[in-house]
């Protein structure tokens, strides 16, 4: 067996977690126990941390299971990972680590894969203001605090509800946090504000200073995160909010108010939508576009405002009737006739 085959087989043995000692190691790779001495002090080298058993038997075994031999994958499974890295940057979580690991994972595919992945990386970008701007390493905490019942804090950038939306001054926050939703071109963290007593939703990248404390919390009883996410996006932000009931299917709905601005849900009288708008006039103009029959459930206002647009746009129609012009054509009666052809 080659040295670089047996030192594979060799992390690829402690990765299990047990320890072993030269002799049996010699014995299964039939070398010698100085052999496997020079192995272990390859490994050490390479970065691996491999500790010494004492007592009389002696032996090794790694120091933490985190050290992984490396991978052995199949095609299909490295095009997968490949084209999952090179989608990160999609979601905002691109980092010199996902690009390293790309480079590499072409590197090793058949020409016809390593094109679809190159493929993908070229097609795929975010253009300018539209990045999430979230810290891959703020994830990665709050991911670890939700799977340890762990209290996080972090610093927190408010945005002031205006029409025009300016930053507020940054506040402290303990948060129990509970799920990590993505919702449009956004990441947000459902928790509850310990401070607040109260749930909330965070925009991930208007943290700052995310840290996973050691204090465990026993999990309460909360609602549905992503429809909490959901609310507080498409309603909570804004000053009127409106529900809509249609006949409708579910996926027209959509077609008509995007899952980032409204919340859809099939009820048992139809299929409910509620949105947040800044101007009932926007509302009402929507509205007037949608072909399918729509009934306004809230709030009572937005029936004026139906009303006043109907009434505009009868008025609009009145005043059109009497002066439309011939086929669509220029009112050639105001036109000044010209020189004719050819005169001085």
């Amino acid at each position: 067996m080659r040295s670089e085959t047996r030192l594979l087989t060799l992390l690829s043995l402690f990765a299990s977690g047990r320890g072993f000692t030269a002799a049996e190691l010699a014995a299964r790779f039939e070398v010698t126990p100085r052999t496997i001495r020079r192995d272990i002090a390859g490994l050490r080298d390479l970065g691996y941390i491999i500790s010494s058993i004492p007592g009389l038997a002696g032996g090794y075994r790694a120091e933490s299971r985190t050290v992984l031999p490396p991978l052995q994958l199949e095609a299909g499974e490295a095009l997968a990972t490949a084209v999952g890295l090179a989608l990160l940057r999609g979601a905002g979580l691109d980092t010199e680590h996902a690009d390293s690991a790309t480079t590499k994972l072409r590197e090793m595919l058949p020409p016809a894969m390593r094109a679809t992945v190159a493929d993908i990386a070229a097609a795929v970008s975010v253009p300018e203001g539209n990045v999430p701007g979230v810290d891959i390493d703020a994830v990665i905490t709050l991911a670890s605090a939700i799977n340890s019942s762990t209290i996080a804090t972090f610093d927190y950038r408010k945005m002031q509800r205006t029409e025009a939306p300016v930053p507020t001054d940054t506040s402290a926050r303990r948060v129990e946090p509970i799920r990590l939703v993505v919702l449009g071109a956004h990441w947000y963290l459902f928790a509850f504000d310990l401070d607040r007593d109260d749930h909330r939703v965070f925009r991930l990248d208007r943290m700052s200073r995310v840290h996973a404390t050691t204090f465990t919390f026993t999990a309460r009883d909360h609602p549905d995160a992503e429809a909490a996410v959901s609310a507080a996006v498409t309603t909570t932000a804004y000053p009127h909010t409106v529900v809509l009931r249609t006949a409708a299917s579910v996926g027209e709905a959509k077609e008509w108010f995007p899952t980032r601005s409204a919340t859809i849900t099939e009820a048992a009288d139809g299929v409910r939508i509620t949105c947040g708008f800044w101007d009932l006039r926007w509302v009402t103009a929507t509205l007037a576009a949608i072909p399918a029959e729509i009934e306004v459930l809230h709030p009572p206002e937005l029936i004026d405002s139906l009303r006043e647009h109907a009434a505009r746009a009868q008025a609009v129609v009145a005043a059109s009737t009497s002066s439309l012009l011939p086929d669509g054509g220029p009112d050639t009666s105001r036109q000044v006739a010209g020189p004719p052809s050819g005169s001085n």
